[in-house]
């Protein structure tokens, strides 16, 4: 089951490490530079969703991890540490069963003294299996960090820490007999020269970014994991039972990047990335031959660089009850507000297909022609540096309502 020990000890490298826009990549921990780090110590708070999140694992063995992670322990919301996940899919009528249910992303941010964890998972496909896929991902990959990364001395133990925690999570899956799912885990450190850093590891297609407030620029942190031509059908790789007991580590990517403080690292579903593609969303093609002439054909680099431009651009507008955005809540609720707004003609078309069934088939066809993915959407963010102090009572409650504020699909 340890399908991550030759990559954690740096052999077995099946792609060269990469730099690009200050990130550097590779598929193990030697491809990563080594920096000498203070340990990430004194948890202040944490946050699962949605509904139960990582909470919704139980042990059910002697020799799984009885895990810190209860519902009482995750439930402290901070404005430097926050997650929301939402469904995009269209309402269904007569009290059946909506489209995508139950929402089968899942997230988990934790916020230390000096330094965060943050992961995404995306079950693949729909349906109990598949969330339940996802909550292991998410708590055994967590669980793990928290007993085990204060013994990282290196930004390369760090991620070799970080693949040996996609390894529990494996094993949480395969244990609790669930299907597939992407994970997207990162861990902001402090070097010892006092910068900061964010180490990272994905598969599949849960991706990370950095946002910053004083350029109001977004870079993406996992790009090398999707270099060359992109498919929104396909994840890449994803934990559970691809071959067998095996996950499918494809597109597995280690990556690592300085950022400043006050910077807003945050992870997506696909229901959010692919949302801000401009070929998904019917502003270009990715074909040289496309049966619209009037959209200009991208690479898949001129869509990544597209994709980042037009998140740098939502996450500069005001928005109300919010203003500027400043805060790991802004950035998710702001993003999710955008995929939600993309993603209406699509949704309310569909719904007026189950009204109206004499129609569907060509109301069917003219969704396709309609911008945007349904899919459940989900954004989880922390804020780079020292924590300031415990959540008020008023940050608890800005959380809360910047939730709420999110249309009601």
């Amino acid at each position: 089951m340890a399908f991550f020990s030759k990559i954690r000890e740096g052999f077995g490298v099946v792609k060269k490490p990469g730099a690009q826009d200050g990130i550097i990549a590779g598929k193990g921990p030697k491809d990563i530079p080594s920096y000498r780090v203070k340990s990430v110590e004194d948890l202040k708070c944490r946050f699962t969703g949605p509904g139960l999140g990582a909470c919704g694992v139980h042990p059910s063995t002697e020799g799984e991890s009885s895990c810190d992670v209860c519902c009482a322990a995750w439930g402290e919301r901070h404005e430097r540490a926050d997650g929301v996940a939402i469904s995009l899919y269209d309402e269904a009528k007569n009290g059946r069963v909506n489209p995508g249910d139950p929402i089968a992303d899942v997230f988990g941010v934790m916020l230390y003294r000096n330094g965060s964890f943050l992961s995404v998972a995306d079950g693949v496909n729909w349906g109990e299996k598949s969330r339940l896929a996802a909550r292991c991902a998410v708590h055994g990959s967590l669980d793990y960090l928290e007993q085990n990364i204060r013994h990282a001395t290196t930004t390369q133990e760090i991620i070799a820490h970080l693949l040996m925690s996609f390894d529990n999570a494996q094993k949480l899956i395969i244990n609790k007999e669930a299907t597939m799912t992407t994970l997207v885990t990162c861990c902001v450190c402090q070097v010892s020269d006092g910068r900061w850093a964010v180490c990272t590891v994905n598969v599949g297609d849960s991706l990370a970014y950095i946002y910053s407030p004083s350029t109001h620029c977004v870079k993406e942190i996992t790009i090398n994991s999707h270099q060359g031509e992109r498919d929104v059908r396909e994840a890449g790789g994803a934990l559970g039972p691809s071959d067998g007991y095996r996950p499918d580590l494809g597109n597995l990517t280690c990556s690592f990047t300085f950022v400043e403080p006050e910077d807003i690292l945050f992870a997506t579903s696909d229901g959010v990335s692919d949302n801000f593609d401009p070929v998904v969303i019917k502003h270009a093609t990715s074909s040289r031959v496309a049966q619209r002439q009037d959209l200009p054909f991208l690479s898949p680099e001129d869509r990544d660089e597209d994709s980042v431009r037009r998140m740098s651009c939502t996450l500069q507008e005001e928005m109300p009850s919010i203003g500027r955005v400043q805060s790991a809540s802004d950035v998710a609720v702001s993003l999710l507000r955008h995929v939600v707004a993309q993603t209406e003609p699509k949704r309310r078309c569909l719904e007026e297909a189950t009204s109206s069934p004499e129609n569907e088939k060509a109301i069917l066809s003219r969704s396709k022609l309609l911008p945007g993915k349904l899919d459940h959407a989900t954004v989880a963010a922390v804020q780079v540096g020292m924590f300031p102090g415990n959540p008020t009572e008023e940050q608890k409650q800005k959380c809360e309502t910047l939730a709420v504020e999110l249309p009601n699909l």
